[in-house]
């Protein structure tokens, strides 16, 4: 995807490089630079996408939350956006793959290289690292957040699939999703003609909107999430099965935002995670902000300015600066 030219992103550079290639295909990582001269290492924020882990793009600006942007340019830090495969050309076990091999490219000479060589070359402070991300991109931070609390000082959520295989994700809904109808019909062609190993990592549009909503709608997202997984630890597909485990979390905790009217990813799933990360964790270790009569994707159009927003993070800024 070309850079896109929309206030969400004024204030930054982006640099765009892959990250690892499968077969023909790069996946593409975004990296937005604060136009400013900065002295001494910038503070990271690694961000996920949303898109149900079956379509989206890192710089799709229609679901990019302004917050993130203005929490960037205040701390003057550097966003490190990345693509993933999406399903059903990939399984999710190998969009974890992808996760940890982002992980590995960050931690690699490849970024500070990269960074070296801008026009205002730059640093960054990999002690100083929180992840966020909305949706599917709320999945993966908890799974990244989770896997390593001790390099990640803080975490946000917003709206997370937590766990898939639930009936809320099985079962076939009454009514439409996040405000759409799809048949299943629209789920089964792109399932059944979608290209296994393809390493397509960007797929955005009409017809993969309507397949996001085709697959919740009609319960077949546990069946797709599922596929491949034989043999794979639970703690890699469930955020759950790792906290049970571990009964750890970032220093700064995790952040998690939820609209209680939400279709997409209801609300009594995240609250039973919420409740559950809590006992095995600490009541202060999660934040949890239920935002009434509000839909999926409800902070598309939250600034950093919202006060309501600004208490809910202070803890994982403040312990994320430190």
């Amino acid at each position: 995807m070309k850079i896109p030219s929309d206030p969400k992103i004024d204030g930054f550079d982006i640099l765009q490089t892959p990250y690892k290639r499968i077969g023909e295909n790069d996946i593409r990582c975004d990296v937005l630079v604060p136009r400013t001269s900065f002295q001494g290492k910038r503070p990271v924020i690694i961000r996920w996408h949303g898109g149900g882990l079956v379509t989206g793009d890192s710089l799709l600006m229609t679901i990019w939350v302004p917050w993130l942007s203005d929490l960037a340019l205040k701390h003057e830090a550097i966003i490190i956006s990345p693509n993933y495969r999406i399903m059903p050309e990939a399984t999710s076990t190998q969009i974890y793959e992808d996760v940890e091999d982002l992980w590995k490219w960050i931690h690699s000479s490849t970024l500070p290289n990269l960074l070296a060589s801008h026009s205002t070359p730059t640093q960054i402070n990999l002690s100083r690292i929180m992840t966020v991300g909305e949706s599917a991109g709320g999945s993966l931070s908890l799974y990244l957040a989770l896997s390593h609390p001790d390099q990640i000082r803080a975490a946000t959520a917003s709206y997370p699939g937590v766990d898939y295989t639930a009936p809320a994700y099985t079962v076939p809904r009454n009514g439409p999703v996040w405000g759409h109808n799809a048949p299943v019909s629209v789920f089964e062609e792109i399932d059944k003609t979608a290209v296994i190993g393809s390493g397509v990592s960007s797929i955005v549009g009409p017809e993969r909107l309507a397949f996001m909503i085709s697959v919740f709608q009609h319960g077949k997202f546990g069946e797709v999430y599922m596929r491949g997984s034989e043999g794979v630890e639970g703690e890699v597909l469930f955020p759950l099965v790792r906290l049970e485990k571990t009964r750890r979390v970032p220093r700064g905790g995790i952040v998690v935002l939820q609209g209680r009217e939400d279709s997409l990813i209801l609300a009594s799933e995240t609250e039973k995670f919420v409740k559950r990360a809590r006992e095995l964790t600490s009541e202060e270790d999660i934040t949890f902000v239920m935002r009434e009569g509000e839909e999926h994707g409800f902070d598309i159009k939250v600034g950093l300015d919202e006060v309501w927003l600004q208490d809910s993070l202070k803890r994982a800024v403040d312990t994320w600066l430190e």
